[in-house]
This record gives C-alpha cells, structure tokens and sequence, in this order.
C-alpha cells in the first residue's frame, strides 16, 4: 500500500510511504471454521428463542445466551431466503508489543471467529476457534505533517480493515457454499456480526473523536448526569451522508455535535451492516480497569482518611482462603494488574470498607460491584436484566456522595456512560462472557509474540524471499531488534555469520531416488526455474 503524505521532499514532491499489509481471504477463514470437524456438536445454524417458563401456557421470561438466541441473528434471518445460513463475523483487532526491555517493535494483528460457535469453545485458545486474519501495518506516517497524522492514521487503519473485507463487499448477499463440521453443505451468509476493541479502538471504527460514546448520539457534558444519559445509536446512514456532506465542503452541523472524523469508514458497504450495534462491551478496560478499579475504588480510598493505607491494612490481615487472593502487601503497590486480579481484588473490595467508610459510598460500591456481576453471567433473562438496570440506577443516585465529599466535582467519563450500553448489547449479542477482550490478549501470545519471540528477526526475510517469487527484502536493520544479540554478529569480510552457517550445512540424500524425472519436469512441475 502506498501512502501519500501532505509533505514535500526535496523535489518538491509529496512524500510517499510504502506499506505491507498481510491478510487471508476472510471466507477461507469462514470456511474453515464452519467445516472444522472438531466443532461438530458445538456449532449451531439457526437462530433460538429460549424461555425460563411457562405462564398460561405462554413462553415467557426469555432467555439470552449464545448469539443465536438474541435478536440480531432473528432480524438478519428474516431478510434473507429459507435456507440461508448465517455466518456472523466476529472481528477484533488491538496493538500490542512484540518486544521486551528495549526496541519498539510492535504489531497490529486481526483475529476472526463466527458466532456459531459456541462461546465456551471460543474461550478456550487451544480450540482454535480464532484464526489469525492479517497484520495491520504500524507506521509513524512521517510522510504527514504532525497535526494531520492522527487522522491520517485512523485513516489508514480503515483502508486496510477494508481491504481485508472487500470479499464480503464484492460478495454481498449472494450465498457460499459451505461444508459445514455436520457433514452437511449449506448456503452461507457471512456477515459481520460483533467487534471486539477496546475504548479507543471502538472510536477509530466508529470514526469519533475519544471525549465520545462510539455507539450512541450523547453529547460529553451530558454523560455525567445524575440519571443516565440515555441516547438513540448512531445510524450508520446518517453517519455516512454526515461524512460525504464533510468532505465535499458543506460543514454540516451534526459533524461537530457528534465530535466526527473526517474518515471514508470500512463498514459503508458492508452488507446488512449496522457497526454502532456490532461493537460489543470491553469488560476488561471498561468494566474491571475502567469503572471500578480507576474510578470507584480510586473515589472510596479519597473519601476515608488516609484511605490508601487503611483499605492496603485491611488487605494484609484478611485471613487466606482457598478462593481469595491474599495481597500480602495490600492493593495499592500492586503495578501490573491482571484481569484475575481485578476480579480478586473487587470480590472483597466491599468487606473491607466496613466501619471506615461512609455509608452513602458502600451503597454506591456495592451497586457497581452488582452490575459488574450482573455483567459476568453467563446467561440472562428478561428478570436479571431489569435487575441490573436498576442496580445502574442506584449507583447513579449514589455516587453524588463523591461530590459531597470532595472527591469528585462531575462524572462526565467515558467508560462510566459505556457500561449503560451493557443490557441493549446483551439483547442483541449475547451474554458479554462471549465477546470479552481478555481472549484478545491471549491470543496475542500464540498468533504474534511467541513466533517474534522465537524467531531471531533476521530468518523471516528469508523465508518470504523462498516463499514469494520477487519478494524484496528490507534492509536488514528494519528487521533487527536490539534485544536479539546478535546485531553486530559479522565477520571480518562483512558476512553474517548465521548465513555463512547455512551454507557449511551438510545434506544426506538416498542412494536411490524415489522418484525418476526429467530436467524439464524439474523446471516446469516444480518451478525450479534456475535448476539448469
């Protein structure tokens, strides 16, 4: 991919950047998950309603779990034939680092999955029911001046998503056959269902500046209300017609009052798209680092005196138990939290503001704490849905005991509006133990860290040069990492020594060879151009 910056050369000229962007065809990836064998029994094909019981002889309380029982799946079927089979994409992307101590290198991987499968198989990495879809180019773009480089990126990250989707576009809604892991051959739908990404990532898709809600229409100043701020979801038409108008020069006013960016966004022609719907909850940055440990633990430890060494006290002599983590050291020296900790630390977080803190502050605790349980069920209902909008409520109600205290002075935050999305997206989706960005973070360990890591940064090049014909090659010092040692192994006469290595290799071969061929057989069956 070539990027053209706003930036003279020498010549005058406008500054380009190359650009690598590596990806799979996106319905290989489907295929292969909907025929993998090892899914056979776990995989479902049609959409579900599931209810708890039975009133009058009427269904009744349904039942939300996996991602065919909700609404989306119904909705989507019902515009499609009879015998459609629907494929719903599961997209999510997120940076991460490659190396460690010293060096910046970094990557930007795709994973994909399809909510026909079940969500306990999804969980689980060694399943591999999430493929590696491609490799987002990291650039710094120097090719832009710095006030146009932010756009220029979030631009950039959106040519290369669509890239990696153009088959849906191109496709439409024309059916694939597919062999599905039950032996049977189907016509397949597949469409983008859910996204999983973090704040800052939803922002970038949803093409909003981050003082925003990526998926609804609230304005900043009234996120923080003592009521929920309760908005429509952003229309992706509406969205689209504000864009054109922006870039044809029309300054349209829904432009500013949505805090847009001048973006051409990847979902526009996506088929049966709605992308503000498809971004799922982050409960690992919104829920577990966001609103509990940056905000109301932070806020309850201001509100008590010397709140920090008291609540890290109280920490230190719990008793052990089989079931809690004891911080032996309290909470508050603790620099590298985990998911698992978050959890361990919000499972007695509530216990120990007993007698120290105010009561108005444990009631606006325990209510967070309700709804980030609520939030980790597995399976819903329409009664446990009422019940977590109205633990949300009163901790609305509640949390002004921050502002009486001094602690706070508003509560326009982002992720504290976000998690309000929580039971529309679970109506929609499925249960958020499905769509969490802790199985992001772990497969970032299988499908980019560990190879990286085992690799030496120098014997990658090679193989592309073997494996694409007229591959050509960086420079070798784009490809070293300061942290691989072996950057100034060079001999006297300038040669690798690792390449001088390979070729002293001694080879064995049979006395007899299996197989009889011609010289023009070498040439042409196995492209071994050079072998004369």
């Amino acid at each position: 991919m070539e990027v053209v910056g706003n930036l003279k050369d020498a010549n005058e000229k406008n500054r380009t950047e190359v650009l690598e962007l590596w990806h799979r065809d996106i319905f290989d990836c489907v295929s292969e998950l909907m025929g993998n064998p090892a899914f056979n029994g776990k995989q479902e094909y049609a959409p579900k309603r599931e209810f708890r019981e039975m009133r009058n002889g009427v269904p009744c309380n349904r039942q939300y779990s996996e991602m065919w029982t909700e609404n989306w799946w119904w909705n989507v079927q019902s515009k499609l034939p009879e015998d459609a089979t629907v494929a719903p994409i599961i997209l999510t992307s997120d940076e991460t680092q490659l190396s460690t101590f010293s060096g910046d290198k970094k990557a930007w991987p795709v994973y994909l999955s399809i909510g026909n499968i079940e969500k306990a198989v999804r969980r689980k990495p060694s399943s591999r029911a999430w493929v590696l879809l491609g490799y987002i180019p990291i650039s710094g773009l120097d090719c832009y001046s710095e006030d146009r480089r932010s756009d220029a990126g979030c631009q950039l990250f959106h040519d290369c998503i669509k890239k990696m989707l153009q088959p849906l576009i191109d496709k439409g809604l024309t059916p694939t056959e597919m062999a599905c892991s039950d032996g049977f051959i189907r016509s397949v739908y597949a469409l983008l269902a859910a996204y999983i990404a973090d704040y800052p990532e939803q922002c970038r898709i949803a093409c909003c500046k981050r003082n925003s809600c990526p998926q609804c229409t609230v304005t900043p100043k009234k996120r923080g209300l003592l009521e929920p701020a309760n908005s429509v979801y952003r229309e992706p038409v509406d969205i689209i017609n504000t864009l054109a108008r922006q870039s044809q020069g029309y300054k349209p006013s829904k432009f500013k009052t949505l805090n847009m960016l001048p973006i051409n966004p990847f979902w526009k022609d996506l088929p049966l798209c709605h992308i503000f719907e498809s971004m799922t909850p982050d409960l690992l940055h919104q829920m577990h680092k966001g609103v509990f440990a940056d905000h109301v633990s932070s806020w309850t430890k201001k509100s008590i005196v010397n709140g920090g060494e008291e609540i890290d006290a109280r920490f230190r002599v719990m008793p052990p138990h089989p079931t809690l983590r004891h911080f032996k050291t309290g909470i508050s020296k603790v620099t590298q939290w985990t998911g698992g900790e978050y959890r361990s630390m919000a499972k007695v977080f509530l216990g120990t503001l007993g007698g120290v803190a105010d009561a108005k502050v444990i009631r606006a605790v325990r209510a967070a704490e309700d709804y980030m349980y609520y939030s980790h069920f597995e399976s819903h209902c329409e009664e446990s849905l009422e019940a977590m909008e109205a633990t949300w409520k009163i901790f609305h109600a509640e949390k002004e005991v921050f502002v009486d205290l001094g602690v706070r002075k508003q509560f326009n935050i982002s992720k504290v509006h976000n998690v309000l999305h929580y039971p529309q997206n679970i109506h929609s989706r499925g249960t958020l133990d499905g769509f969490n960005s802790e199985t992001t973070e772990r497969l970032h360990i299988n499908l980019a860290k560990s190879g990286y890591r085992a690799s030496n940064k120098r014997r990658f090049v090679s193989y592309l040069q073997w494996a694409m014909r007229g591959y050509i090659a960086k420079r070798s010092g784009e490809w070293n990492d300061r942290d691989d040692g072996d950057e100034d192994s060079k001999d006297k006469d300038g040669l690798d020594e690792s390449e001088e290595n390979v070729k002293t290799v001694k080879y064995t071969v049979a006395r007899r060879p299996p197989l009889r061929a011609s010289v023009t057989s070498i040439q042409n069956d196995y492209q071994a151009d050079w072998f004369t």
